[in-house]
C-alpha cells in the first residue's frame, strides 16, 4: 500500500512539473511560496521513480524593512540641557518652607523656583543647581542634580515654577569636624527673591507611562520621593477641561516610604 501511494504521489508531481514546462516563461509565478529556494523530491520505495521540484520566491519586497530608530526624547517631546552651567537659567525663589518636625533627624526643605515657563521639564526629570560662591580652589562650585518635585505645570498650575524637595546635608567626619553639603546648605537657606541658577532640565528614563491603566509601585526613601510626589500631583490633583478624556488616571499606585522618626510629619502635598 505505501509503494502504491508513493508512485500516485510521483506521477501527480510529474505531471505538474510537466505542464509547468509546456506553460510559456511569461506565465505568472508564485512569489508568496512559503519556502523559497525550497527542494521537494518524491521517491518510490523501489526506486524506480525519482523527481525533484523547485520552487523559487521572485518577491524582492518579502525582504524585512529596517525600522527607522526615532529617539526616546523625541517621541516623548522630553527637552534636555536647555541650560548648562556656564548659561544657566537664573530664576528667583519664590518659597522656602522647612516640611520636618523639630525633633526630627534632620531637615527637609520644600522650595519653589520661578521659570517664566523656560524650563520645560516634565514629571520624573531633574534639574541642576549652581550654589552660589567658589570652592576651595577658587572655581565656581560645581552644579548637584535634585529630582524635580513638580508636575510639568508646577505647584501653582502655571507652567512658570519648578520645585524640589532637598534635604539638608549636616555631618561629622573621622576628624570631628562638622562638615556641611555646599548646594544643599545653600537651598535651604535660600530666602524668598533670591537667585537660583537652574541647568537642564536633564533625564528622560523615568518618564511616566503613556498608557493611563499602567500600575505604578513607587518605592523611595527620604527626599527620593521627591520624583513620585511629582507623579501623584499629576494623576489626581491637576485638573483639566478634559480630564475625564485624556487624562484620567484608571491604573493603580502604590507609594512606599518608611515614616519619619518624630512626633509630628508634614507632608509634601498640599
Amino acid at each position: 500500500l505505501l509503494t502504491a501511494m508513493a508512485a500516485v504521489t510521483a506521477a501527480a508531481v510529474s505531471l505538474r512539473a510537466a505542464t509547468a514546462a509546456s506553460t510559456p516563461s511569461s506565465a505568472p509565478q508564485h512569489s508568496h511560496c512559503s519556502f523559497p529556494c525550497a527542494a521537494r523530491t518524491a521517491v518510490s520505495r523501489r526506486g524506480l521513480l525519482t523527481v525533484r521540484a523547485q520552487a523559487v520566491s521572485t518577491d524582492a519586497a518579502a525582504a524585512p524593512v529596517k525600522e527607522k530608530k526615532v529617539s526616546k526624547k523625541q517621541e516623548e517631546g522630553v527637552v534636555t540641557n536647555k541650560f548648562r552651567p556656564k548659561e544657566p537659567y537664573v530664576g528667583k525663589c519664590l518659597l522656602n518652607t522647612k516640611i520636618t518636625a523639630d525633633d526630627a533627624p534632620g531637615e527637609t526643605w520644600h522650595m519653589v523656583f520661578s521659570t517664566d515657563g523656560e524650563v520645560p521639564y516634565k514629571e520624573g526629570q531633574s534639574i541642576g543647581v549652581v550654589a552660589d560662591g567658589q570652592d576651595k580652589n577658587g572655581k565656581p562650585h560645581k552644579l548637584r542634580l535634585y529630582s524635580i518635585a513638580s508636575s510639568a505645570l508646577g505647584d501653582f498650575g502655571d507652567a512658570k515654577t519648578v520645585s524640589l524637595c532637598v534635604k539638608r546635608l549636616v555631618y561629622t567626619n573621622d576628624a570631628g569636624e562638622v562638615v556641611k553639603g555646599v548646594c544643599s546648605n545653600f537651598l535651604c537657606d535660600l530666602k524668598p527673591g533670591a537667585d537660583v541658577n537652574i541647568t537642564g532640565p536633564v533625564g528622560k528614563e523615568m518618564l511616566m507611562p503613556k498608557d493611563p491603566n499602567a500600575t505604578i509601585i513607587m518605592l523611595a526613601t527620604g527626599t527620593g520621593i521627591a520624583p513620585f510626589r511629582s507623579f501623584l500631583w499629576k494623576m489626581f490633583f491637576e485638573k483639566y477641561e478634559d480630564y475625564k478624556v485624556s487624562m484620567a488616571w484608571h491604573g493603580s499606585s502604590w507609594e512606599f516610604r518608611p515614616a519619619a522618626p518624630c512626633s509630628t510629619q508634614r507632608s509634601l502635598g498640599r
